[in-house]
């Protein structure tokens, strides 16, 4: 009997499955799961099987598995597999660089089952009851966030100060019942999902939840998958619900910053820039925009596009958009609720260039709100991305040979010379994942980036 593993290490390998001899005293036990050392190269690796294949008709040169040294189960491999797949990752890379087999095999199914959205203002509310395990970004945020529940008379048990591993490891190791704890998002896989324990996680759009060195992998993303699995009592917190990874928001919120924002109309941009210089003219500012291309007509001011250049005293936004083709877009919506409070925060005048006399925040905060998202919800149901279909764009400089994927692959298109593909997965009972690595095997070499918005 054969088996075909991934082997546990730095890097995919491009993806490939290695094959291996089972031992006898393996023969009627080994199966997919298993975790197995195995000779590769000129060291011994760990690895995982993916597939077991009783085919005879392999190399008399393939080697044996030399041990096995644990398993886990069909649910914790599901975990696995739906994150490899929504990620361009294998199963292989995660077991090394983000969920260890020891934390993952503990992982049991509970009995509480919840999942909420809600404004990051109202954490406070959801924090009465003990074991409050709340989860943050940065460092930064944890110290902020401690601050601001003991003004609000909350007892913080523990917060992460300097990231350290054995900061939170020590301090795990000896935990007992507390009122709330706050802990970096990379120590999310070291803390089991039991029914004794609720899990907020604070601020849930802020971009520092995606793990750069794991394609960036999403944190958030990758929680809601687990309790989808696992169960539990998950509270995710945030500006607006990201509806590329909610589908069942009921309740919708949106925490907009009381910002105040001056308004310039005209038929086009260059009336706007008209404008803004006889109005500020005679004020030397130093201003961000976004807009690649604009130019002032009065030399004074100064213009970049570098969004944390020290000294910015204004911001342009031209034709600010939350939807797209007339749905709401929850990524662009929760983006320019982002730049308008980082702004606020920073005390930058703000200035909108518009075509449409509209007052922005009004529109923000008006009931239209809901119906534009039920619109983008049920777009994304049908289309994807959502957290069950999962969209990829590959660019590749030749065409490339995947008519055994027409299931999920779309294209090519010709594009200045680029072949261009749409890759389609969806995230259910039904997919097959080693077919599915054979395919980002293939599509190792070309340029693969994770489609997120509409």
């Amino acid at each position: 009997m054969f088996v075909d593993l991934e082997i546990i290490f730095n890097n995919s390998y491009s993806f490939v499955h290695f094959t291996y001899k089972v031992p006898k005293n393996l023969l009627q036990t080994i199966k997919v799961g298993d975790l197995v050392t195995v000779p590769f190269r000129n060291t011994s690796r760990n690895a995982v099987v993916v597939k077991i294949n009783s085919n005879n008709s392999y190399n008399k040169e393939v080697k044996y598995i030399s041990k096995r040294f644990g398993s886990i189960n069909n649910v914790q491999l599901n975990y696995l597999q739906n994150i490899a797949v929504a990620n361009n990752l294998n199963i292989g890379m995660l077991l090394f660089k983000y969920i260890t087999y020891e934390d993952l095999s503990r992982q049991l199914i509970n009995s509480k089952n919840k999942i909420m959205t809600y404004k990051n203002s109202h954490l406070s509310k959801y924090l009465n009851e003990s074991n409050n395990i709340v989860i943050v970004s940065s460092l930064a945020e944890a110290k902020v966030l401690k601050l601001e529940l003991e003004n609000d008379g909350y007892s913080v048990s523990f917060y992460q100060k300097t990231g350290g591993v054995k900061e939170f490891t020590s301090y795990w190791s000896t935990i007992g019942n507390f009122k709330i704890i706050i802990v970096l998002s990379v120590n999310f896989e070291k803390i089991p999902i039991t029914d004794r324990y609720r899990y907020h996680f604070y601020n849930s759009n802020n971009y520092s939840y995606n793990l750069p060195n794991l394609n960036n992998i999403n944190v958030i993303e990758s929680s809601i998958i687990k309790q989808r699995l696992f169960k539990g009592e998950f509270y995710y917190y945030s500006e607006f619900p990201s509806l590329d990874l909610f589908n069942k928001v009921k309740n919708y919120f949106i925490e907009v910053p009381d910002a105040e924002i001056t308004y310039l109309h005209g038929n086009n941009i260059n009336e706007c820039l008209e404008i803004f210089d006889r109005k500020y003219k005679s004020q030397k500012l130093n201003i961000y925009t976004s807009i690649k291309d604009i130019a002032f007509l009065s030399k004074i001011h100064t213009v970049t596009n570098d969004k944390f250049q020290k000294d910015i005293d204004s911001v342009i936004f031209y034709n600010p958009t939350i939807s797209f083709n007339g749905i709401l877009s929850s990524n662009r919506l929760i983006n320019f609720i982002k730049n308008l409070k980082y702004f606020h925060e920073k005390k930058v005048n703000i200035f909108v260039f518009s075509t449409k006399k509209i007052d922005l925040i009004k529109e923000l905060t008006s009931g239209k709100i809901t119906k534009w998202a039920e619109k983008e919800k049920y777009e994304r149901s049908k289309f994807g991305p959502n957290i069950n279909i999962k969209i990829f764009k590959i660019i590749s400089n030749k065409e490339l040979t995947l008519d055994k994927f027409v299931k999920y692959v779309i294209g090519p298109k010709v594009v200045e010379g680029q072949y261009v593909y749409e890759l389609k997965i969806k995230i259910n009972n039904n997919y097959n994942y080693n077919e599915i690595m054979e395919l980002f095997s293939i599509l190792n070499k070309s340029d693969i980036e994770r489609v997120r918005s509409l």
